[in-house]
């Protein structure tokens, strides 16, 4: 197997293989030679069908199996003939069968520009206590009870914290909604059976408020004022008159915090004892968000010193991704109008991914000096875990679609990233905020 890697930038360099018709061929015949050995072809014994018609037989997998060993060949040879080289991704490798039976290989590999590393041990973080309160168990215990809470129906005017149900109609300066607007808008047309907190309706600002003292049976109309960044554009700033036929008022009933209450999930436990089960969860979920923030803080204060250049190419490409996620957060936020001016909103995104790029780059030569890997089982585990959130069941066919997508090192790269956060973490000097608050 020849290797050429050129240079051509600081954060990318060519790889250029040559597999000999020779190599191919030994390759292949191993490959075949494990098929045959697993495969049952009617007719012969498990494991005996003759080479010729396993190759023929499976030529799409065989061939996919090729591909890949010479794939992951060459960027481990690559890699071991030059130790110098840190490769954050080989690209999409375009692979090329000559006429003379070998086969090229050539891909654009992004590599880690040059910079220097500052003190990555010994980061000072800033983190909240994993100690709970008797308090926050109560709480937690509380809104459990709420959450269990039932709505009744009650024969008097609805007051605050009550639930009104009702029909409505809305209309716009003497129009039916849809015909002011020009076009259905759903729900804002009106509906039956519509439930109401009272005094607390935030979606329609004013409705709850100006439900509370009916009863059921009682009409009234409602001038709302819809928010400026309301979701339907046509409506938004717009007044909207609500025309609302109480049905029903239902009164929120809490239960007691008995051991009774948590019979389905915890049963047979003492409130003490399930006391000591929320404490111990609350604590997780506070251990959890402190590693969170510890690994959030060292990211930021490693991106505040460092400022080396990064390709233009790869700021672009990098950035729509960032963009891209940024939108999707704004548009499940109810912000419908981030996507107005793209232009703009991927701009207001580039700092960010510099930084992001920057902090990524500085982590995976992190990883290189302390040698943290991606183990096997670590790659499997994680796949694993892909596949099944992915209704992939069989993992083999799963794992050579990664492959092909060239997701495999990405994937490693991210398990590499995740421990070495961890490292860092680990030997960062805390400082609680109780701490803080008292220096």
């Amino acid at each position: 197997m020849d290797i050429t890697i050129n240079k051509t930038s600081d954060c990318e360099a060519t790889l250029n293989v040559t597999v000999s018709a020779d190599e191919v061929s030994v390759i292949k015949n191993d490959i075949i030679s494990t098929y045959t050995k697993n495969s049952r072809v009617p007719g012969f014994r498990p494991g005996k069908a003759p080479k010729s018609i396993i190759a023929k037989r499976y030529a799409d997998s065989i061939r996919e199996e090729l591909e890949y060993r010479l794939k992951t060949d060459a960027q481990e040879q690559a890699l071991n003939d030059n130790p110098e080289l840190k490769v954050l991704d080989f690209g999409t490798c375009e692979l090329t069968e000559q006429p003379d039976g070998s086969i090229t290989l050539s891909s654009t590999l992004t590599t880690v520009p040059n910079f220097d590393l500052p003190e990555y041990m010994g980061i000072e973080v800033e983190v909240g206590t994993s100690d709970v309160s008797d308090a926050e168990v109560d709480e937690q215990l509380r809104k459990y009870a709420e959450a269990s809470a039932q709505h009744l129906v009650v024969e008097r005017p609805a007051a605050k914290g009550d639930i009104a149900v009702i029909d409505f109609k809305t209309s716009i300066e003497g129009k039916p909604t849809a015909e002011y607007c020009g076009k259905s808008v759903g729900f804002m047309e009106g509906r039956e059976g519509h439930w109401v907190s009272i005094g607390e309706d935030q979606f329609i600002p004013g409705l709850g408020e100006g439900l509370e003292g009916l009863s059921a049976g009682d009409a009234k109309d409602i001038p709302v004022t819809l928010k400026e960044d309301f979701p339907i554009s046509e409506l938004a700033g717009k007044e909207i008159l609500f025309s609302c036929t109480v049905k029903e008022v239902r009164e929120k009933q809490v239960p007691e915090i008995t051991p009774e209450l948590f019979a389905g999930t915890l049963p047979d436990k003492s409130m003490d004892e399930i006391r000591d089960l929320v404490r111990e969860n609350l604590k997780n979920l506070k251990e959890r968000a402190i590693n969170e923030a510890k690994a959030d803080q060292i990211s930021d204060k490693l991106a505040d010193q460092l400022s080396f250049a990064l390709p233009a190419e790869l700021v672009e490409r990098e950035n729509e991704n960032t963009a891209q996620r940024k939108l999707y957060a704004a548009i499940q936020a109810g912000n419908y109008e981030a996507a107005k001016d793209m232009d703009n909103f991927r701009e207001s995104c580039k700092s960010e991914t510099e930084r992001n790029l920057r902090v990524y780059f500085a982590l995976q030569e992190i990883a290189r000096r302390e040698h943290v890997i991606a183990t096997d089982n670590e790659m499997y585990e994680s796949i694993a875990s892909m596949a099944q959130q992915a209704g992939e069941k069989n993992l083999r066919s799963f794992i050579r679609k990664l492959h092909k997508e060239n997701r495999m090192t990405g994937i490693r790269l991210s398990i590499i990233t995740s421990k070495v956060l961890d490292l860092l973490a680990r030997n960062a000097k805390v400082i609680t905020k109780d701490e803080a608050a008292q220096a």
